[in-house]
C-alpha cells in the first residue's frame, strides 16, 4: 500500500514537474499560460511556440527516456548484470553507426536506405557481438560485459568519427552523433517513437515475470520451464529496435537505462508490479529534466544532452562497478 501511494504520489508530481519545465526556454510561459494554452484559451503566437517546438520536444524526450530506461531494466533482468544498459555494451553505438552510414551512402554513394532500419541492423549486431565475446562457459561475468561493450563502443564510434570527418569533415556532425540533441525534433518523431515505445513496455509486461525468474539464474529458468535464450533473444531484439530509432532521432544518450532501474528497484524492489511502470516513468522524467538542463542552463547556447546524462550516470557507474555487490557478481 506504501508502494502504490508512493506511485501515485510521484507519477502526480512528474506530471506537473513535466508542465512546469517545460515553462523555461528562450520564450518563458507561467503554468497558467499553460494551462491556457491546452484549453485553447491562449494568445496565437504563445500558443504555436509552445504547440508545435516546446511540448513535441517535451513529450519526445519522454519516450526516449522511458524507452532506454525499460530497455535496461530487461537488459539486467535477463543478464543478471547490474551494469547492462543500451549504451554502456554498444548497442546504442552500434545504432549511432548505423544512422551515420545511413546518410554517408546517401550523400556520398547515392544510395538511400532508411536510417532506422540500418540503425537496428547494427544496433542488433553489436548487441549480439558483445554478448559473444563476454559470455564464458554458460556466464557473462559483470566486469568482461563492461569490457566487452567498451570494445564494441569504440569499433563503432571509430567507424562514426571515420565517415563523418573523411566523407563530410563536419564537426558539428560528429558532435551530434557523440553527445545526442533532442533540438529540432517535432510531433513527426514522437509519432514515429510512440507506437515502438508502447510495443516494448506490452512484450516487457508480457514476459517480466520470466525475465525475474533468469535472473535468479539460467539453470533455475530452465527448470521451472523459461527458455532462456529465446527471452535473451526477445529483450535483444526489441532493445536494438528501440536503441535505433532513439539514436536516429537525437543521437547518442547514455546511462539512462542504468540510473533510472537502480533507483527504481531500492524505491519499490524488484518483483514489484509498481517496478516496470515507475521505470517507464522515471525514465522520462529524468531525460526531460537532462534536456530543460541543457538547453536552458547557458541559453541561447544549447548543451549536448548526452552531456548532462554523463554527469549524473558516471559517479554511478563508477559506484556500482565498486560496490561489493557488484564485485561479488563479477
Amino acid at each position: 500500500m506504501k508502494r502504490a501511494a508512493l506511485f501515485a504520489f510521484f507519477s502526480t508530481a512528474s506530471v506537473l514537474g513535466m508542465l512546469w519545465l517545460s515553462s523555461f526556454g528562450t520564450v518563458n510561459y507561467s503554468l497558467n499560460e499553460i494551462f491556457g494554452i491546452f484549453l485553447g484559451d491562449s494568445s496565437e503566437p504563445a500558443s504555436s511556440i509552445y504547440v508545435n517546438l516546446r511540448l513535441p520536444r517535451l513529450l519526445v524526450a519522454f519516450l526516449i527516456g522511458s524507452g532506454l530506461a525499460v530497455s535496461g531494466n530487461g537488459l539486467q533482468l535477463t543478464l543478471k548484470n547490474p551494469l547492462a544498459d543500451p549504451y554502456i555494451i554498444g548497442i546504442s553505438a552500434g545504432a549511432s553507426f548505423g544512422a551515420v552510414l545511413s546518410l554517408f551512402l546517401r550523400d556520398v554513394g547515392r544510395i538511400s536506405l532508411n536510417m532506422d532500419l540500418l540503425a537496428f541492423v547494427f544496433a542488433l549486431f553489436s548487441s549480439f557481438l558483445t554478448y559473444t565475446i563476454s559470455r564464458r562457459g554458460g556466464r557473462i561475468p559483470i566486469t568482461t560485459l563492461v569490457l566487452s561493450g567498451v570494445i564494441v563502443s569504440f569499433l563503432f564510434n571509430a567507424a562514426v568519427t571515420f565517415l563523418v570527418v573523411f566523407a563530410w569533415r563536419n564537426v558539428i556532425t560528429l558532435h551530434f552523433w557523440s553527445l545526442g540533441s533532442l533540438s529540432g525534433v517535432t510531433w513527426d518523431d514522437f509519432f514515429r517513437l510512440l507506437p515502438i515505445i508502447i510495443l516494448q513496455y506490452a512484450l516487457f509486461t508480457i514476459i517480466r515475470r520470466r525475465m525475474i525468474i533468469m535472473a535468479a539464474g539460467e539453470e533455475h529458468a530452465i527448470t521451472v520451464g523459461v527458455h532462456p535464450e529465446r527471452i535473451k533473444f526477445l529483450v535483444f531484439f526489441t532493445v536494438s529496435i528501440v536503441s535505433a530509432i532513439a539514436v536516429s532521432t537525437a543521437g547518442l544518450i547514455g546511462f539512462v537505462g542504468l540510473v533510472i532501474p537502480h533507483m527504481v528497484r531500492l524505491a519499490f524492489g524488484t518483483d514489484s508490479k509498481l517496478n516496470l511502470p515507475a521505470t517507464a516513468i522515471f525514465g522520462g522524467v529524468f531525460l526531460v529534466v537532462c534536456d530543460t538542463i541543457a538547453r536552458t542552463l547557458f541559453q541561447p547556447t544549447e548543451l549536448p544532452i548526452g552531456a548532462v546524462t554523463a554527469l549524473v550516470g558516471t559517479p554511478v557507474f563508477i559506484y556500482l562497478l565498486r560496490s561489493r555487490e557488484v564485485a561479488n557478481d563479477g
